[in-house]
Order: C-alpha cells, then sequence, then structure tokens
C-alpha cells in the first residue's frame, strides 16, 4: 500500500510541467551564439566522423561570416583574419568531401585559431579606442 501511494505521488508529480514564463520566449541568436554552435557541431563531425556534418556547420559559419553583423571593425588586420576564416572553411569542406578526417581537423584547429587571433585583435582595438578619461583638477591635485 505504501509503495502504491509513493509510486501515485510520482507520477501525479511527474506529468505536470511547469511552462517558462513567456517574456523568456527564444529569442534570436547572435552571430556569435550561431557561430559557437556551428563550431561545436564541426568538433562533433570530426570526433563521430560525420563529413556531412563538417560539411554542414562549415557552411553554417561560411553564412555567418556573409552577414552585416559579423563586420564589426573596418582594420586590415581584421579583414586578413576573416579572409582566413573562410579560406579554412573552404579547406575544411574539401577535406570533408574527400573524407580526409585529418585535413579537417587541421582546418578547425587553423579555423578556431584565427578565431583566437581575431577576438583578441577586435579587443585590442576596442580597447584602443575608449574615450579618454576626463580630468578634473581634484583629480590632477590628488595625484601630485
Amino acid at each position: 500500500m505504501l509503495f502504491r501511494s509513493v509510486a501515485a505521488l510520482v507520477f501525479v508529480g511527474h506529468g505536470q510541467a511547469v511552462d517558462p514564463p513567456k517574456s523568456e520566449a527564444k529569442k534570436p541568436l547572435t552571430v556569435m551564439q550561431r557561430k559557437l554552435q556551428h563550431s561545436q557541431r564541426i568538433l562533433e563531425g570530426l570526433a563521430m566522423n560525420d563529413f556531412a556534418k563538417i560539411t554542414t556547420s562549415a557552411e553554417g559559419l561560411m553564412s555567418c561570416a556573409q552577414e552585416a553583423s559579423w563586420r564589426v571593425l573596418q582594420t586590415p588586420k581584421y579583414e586578413l583574419y576573416s579572409n582566413d576564416f573562410v579560406r579554412h572553411l573552404e579547406e575544411m569542406k574539401t577535406a570533408a568531401k574527400n573524407k580526409n578526417l585529418d585535413a579537417a581537423s587541421l582546418a578547425y584547429v587553423e579555423t578556431t585559431f584565427t578565431c583566437v587571433k581575431c577576438h583578441q585583435h577586435i579587443r585590442d582595438e576596442k580597447m584602443g579606442m575608449a574615450p579618454a578619461l576626463p580630468t578634473t583638477d581634484r583629480l590632477a591635485t590628488s595625484i601630485r
């Protein structure tokens, strides 16, 4: 009898799901969030020897790179990183088409390294573009 009571409580509570508040409705993913999802899928494809997943995810990353929101800076270095990124993705797609896991893996590493270098460049540039702090007489005299 005790077992039936416990089982009944478990099943009664089990079927009731709480809907998330409407304010937490799914928002569209940012280009960075989609980029991370595609990158994770590429890694999964590499680990599982799934060349179709590698190709599809590389194409997804390439479409992210085509969006206007991708262009956060207008510097020669940023342009170089963006071009390198797309070139490595093309290499990855070719390797996946040829079912060459080593070449696809290398292209993935090169793509990731390009991302890291580009994000560092963006941080450096943004820090350099920060407005100078205003100097007040009180601040200047307290430093002396």
